[in-house]
């Protein structure tokens, strides 16, 4: 008895779950171990196990049908049909689904048109202007894309008209306008929504339409089914329009007929001020109509102000024709004051860019140039990238020409300077032809005013306004070039080149113009061909490439007989055969254009002939000839610029001319032909004593030479030529004072020891030897004044070293 209990506690434990089995694999556990007590009980589990599997895996199957079936719905027509019922997310969603097929490619187009239609559609939600733009120009790049793929016929209107808008207001209205006056027949399309498109493009163009604007703001404006608030809003723009057409009268009739009821009080007033102001600057200045239309504009723009007291866009249009009345009624002060309060308020809006322009230009015009610079460039740097430019109250074309303007008055006011700095930052807003094009034409202008100021009666085109010139002409020689570079391909090119080459060449910068010469030649088979030549040997003679020099000077000669240049490439032709020692050749060509049918005196290669020919003669030790022809020229034309140096010349022939008499005076074996040989020779010194005064009194009209070289080169050799044709002469006294005049107006340069030594020697024809050894003593002392680096070998025969030796010598006689 006692032991069957303790026995039936055994089995009990021996059934029951240890600690560690329980849970899911505890039942488990538990479940197998009954099974295998019976093989019924393994046969319920069994099945009940495949019952379970099979369940499961129909589950599974069933659910990637769903899956499949629900693919196979991502379909071009669902995306549109998502598209037509304005469901954007879902049409995005569709077509990203569709993208992941294999075949996906077929619609691609389709797609592209249902993304890009979504996008104009977020564009429309977006509250930032900049935003907005940005958008709509990432929906003109789908749709784009789309019009290039292809969609069905049936969606091509609607692709068309989204591709124009969204190109309109991202800010390409010109190609807008190009998509949408290609579907103005299409009778799917909202007619009324296109012409408000397209005025609104014609008004964002940079160079604004304004009659086409208005002709389709005016079929907006007929159709009869138009709300109320749309019509306002489009009248509004057409009397704006009207205005700026200048048809003020017009432009009143049509504000008066606006609804009140649709536009704002304030608006209303706004502009019309701003009419006022418009029809006030059509009237004369003084016209008493003119100031009570002033007066009406500020007060109706001080009203709009008052009922629109929020700072917003009206408030600021309204500051800025305030300050355009004052403009208008010649107020400036009172205009830049309140241009200057609009920039200070309104940082980078389109009222502020609009002011600072203004008052840029107000304060060009007061003479406050660094104001008006820093004006201009404020303007250029907030308008940034012209692609994103938009401001109703000044378009892209206008803000150029005022800038372009303002460029030209700078030019016409000689204020080069200021013109180049404005230029300079024109690349925030031109294109780099344009630019590049303005900076060439701004050099050029400096540096001919420069050299022209230069050669002026007391100047020198080798002065430091001469050297300013010719560097702002090598400047605008670059700058044309780079322009050719530019406008390769293009009918300006050659014109560019030959531009660069003549400011190269006025700028004596010889080294560039032989490059751009030969290869205009190259690109222009007749245009300018012979002056090309002539100034090609002309460069190529400055270089001192002489034989290059003749052959382009032959060819000019040669290939245009006729033409002017061809005259003068024989005048430079001589000039390089002279050089080289061949004096058979310059006189040929000297005499074929003097003695030739085609040139006449009146002719400045003519004239130049004439001229080149006595210094030929001159310098062949011809002196009779040299004087004939010379003083045949000076007759002919007494103001011709070689004039004054062939008066000179005549008196050095005279001069040269008396030395064979003076020779023949010393061998004479006779006294009668000692004394005719002297008599010749004192004539011919007597006559260019007489052209040495000539030439000194036409130096003393001049007045003083300044930086002029020639001049002084002249003035001084008079002196001294005068002193050496008295000494000659024996008139010892007359000649020291000659000598004197170089000793006293040249005192720093070297040749001064030269006069310092004549009049030493004066002294002693005039029996004065203390005279003589005081004016070497007085010689000395200004040697040893004259600075160490001084180049005694350009003006005179000895070194430094040599004219001590000789005044120590001079000074012992």
């Amino acid at each position: 008895m006692t032991d069957e209990p303790q026995q039936s506690e055994d089995a009990a434990a021996d059934e029951s779950p240890a600690p560690e089995e329980s849970g899911t694999h505890g039942r488990i556990a538990t479940l197998l171990k009954w099974a295998r007590q019976s093989r019924l009980r393994m046969l319920i589990v069994g099945s009940v196990a495949l019952v379970v599997l099979g369940s499961l895996i129909t589950s599974w199957s069933y659910m990637a049908r769903i899956a499949v079936m629900q693919e196979d719905r991502a379909t071009l027509a669902r995306a549109l049909e998502a598209l037509d019922n304005h469901k954007y997310e879902e049409a995005r969603s569709i077509v990203r689904r569709m993208q992941q097929k294999e075949d996906a490619s077929q619609t691609f187009g389709s797609a592209l048109f249902v993304l890009g239609a979504v996008k104009a559609y977020e564009a429309e939600q977006e509250w930032s202007v900049d935003r907005k733009r940005a958008v709509y120009l990432v929906a003109a790049r789908y749709l784009q894309k789309a019009q290039e793929l292809g969609v069905p016929p049936v969606r091509e209107g609607s692709l068309h008209y989204l591709l124009g808008l969204s190109l309109i207001r991202g800010n390409q209205p010109q190609a807008g306008i190009d998509i949408l006056e290609r579907t103005l027949g299409d009778a799917r399309l909202p007619t009324t929504e296109l012409h408000e498109l397209l005025t609104d493009a014609y008004l964002a163009t940079p160079d604004p339409d304004l009659k086409a604007a208005l002709k389709y703001n005016a079929k907006v404006v007929q159709d009869p089914s138009l709300p109320g608030d749309r019509l306002a809003k489009a009248l509004i723009t057409g009397t704006k329009i009207l205005g700026k057409l200048g048809r003020v009268d017009e432009a009143f009739v049509q504000l008066n007929s606006i609804n009140k009821k649709y536009v704002r009080p304030a608006l209303i007033k706004s502009v019309s001020g701003q009419l006022s102001i418009t029809a006030a600057e059509m009237l004369p200045v003084y016209d008493k109509e003119r100031i009570g239309l002033l007066d009406g504009a500020v007060a109706d723009l001080r009203e709009a102000q008052r009922l629109e007291p929020l700072n917003g866009q009206l408030t600021r249009e309204s500051m800025y024709w305030i300050g355009r009345s004052l403009e208008v009624r010649g107020d400036t002060a009172g205009a830049v004051e309140q241009y200057n309060r609009i920039s200070k308020l309104y940082g980078d809006t389109a009222e502020s860019i609009v002011a600072t322009l203004a008052k840029a230009d107000l304060s060009r015009g007061n003479g406050h140039i660094e104001q008006a610079l820093i004006g201009y460039r404020t303007v250029l740097e907030t308008v940034g990238n012209p692609l994103t430019y938009v401001n109703r109250l000044l378009s892209l074309s206008e803000l150029r020409k005022r800038l372009i303007r303002a460029h030209t008055q700078f030019l016409e006011a000689k204020q080069f300077e200021q013109a180049v700095l404005l230029v300079d930052q024109f690349p925030l807003l031109f294109n780099r032809v344009e630019v590049t094009e303005l900076r060439a034409k701004t050099h050029e202008a400096w540096g001919k005013y420069d050299l022209e100021e230069a050669t002026k009666e007391k100047n020198n085109p080798n002065s430091e306004l001469g050297a300013s010139g010719r560097y702002h002409l090598r400047a605008a020689g670059r700058a044309y070039e780079t322009l050719a570079r530019l406008r390769f391909g293009t009918a300006s090119f050659s014109e560019d080149l030959w531009s660069a080459a003549g400011n190269y060449f006025q700028g004596q910068s010889y080294t560039h113009v032989t490059p751009v010469l030969n290869e205009y030649l190259h690109h222009e088979a007749r245009k300018n061909n012979a002056t090309a030549l002539l100034r090609l040997g002309q460069s190529l003679l400055a270089a001192n490439e002489n034989n290059k020099a003749i052959e382009s000077f032959k060819e000019c000669i040669d290939m245009h007989p006729r033409d002017a240049a061809a005259y003068q490439a024989r005048l430079e032709c001589a000039h390089a055969y002279r050089r080289k020692g061949q004096d058979n050749e310059a006189l040929e060509l000297l005499l074929t254009n003097l003695r030739g049918e085609q040139l006449t005196p009146g002719s400045p290669e003519w004239r130049d002939s004439l001229f080149s020919l006595g210094e030929f003669y001159y310098e062949q030790n011809q002196f009779p000839k040299a004087i004939a022809t010379l003083d045949e020229a000076v007759t002919r034309y007494p103001n011709a610029p070689q004039s004054l140096l062939a008066r000179y010349t005549i008196a050095r022939a005279y001069h040269s001319a008396a030395r064979e008499p003076a020779e023949k005076m010393l061998s004479a074996k006779t006294e009668n032909d000692r004394l005719k040989n002297r008599q010749i020779r004192d004539d011919k010194l007597e006559t260019a004593l007489k052209n040495y005064l000539v030439v000194q009194k036409l130096l003393s009209k001049k007045g003083h030479e300044g930086n002029n070289a020639l001049l002084k080169a002249l003035r001084r050799n008079c002196y001294t030529m005068q002193g050496s044709v008295l000494f000659q002469l024996n008139r010892f006294e007359e000649a020291r004072i000659a000598y004197g005049n170089v000793s006293t107006l040249f005192q720093d340069e070297p040749f001064v020891l030269e006069s310092f030594v004549n009049i030493a020697n004066c002294w002693r024809r005039l029996n004065q030897p203390i005279k003589a050894r005081g004016t070497i003593a007085q010689a000395k002392l200004v040697l040893g004044r004259l600075p160490k680096d001084t180049n005694f070998r350009i003006a005179t025969n000895f070194s430094r070293d040599k004219w001590a030796n000789l005044l120590d010598e001079m000074e012992t006689w």
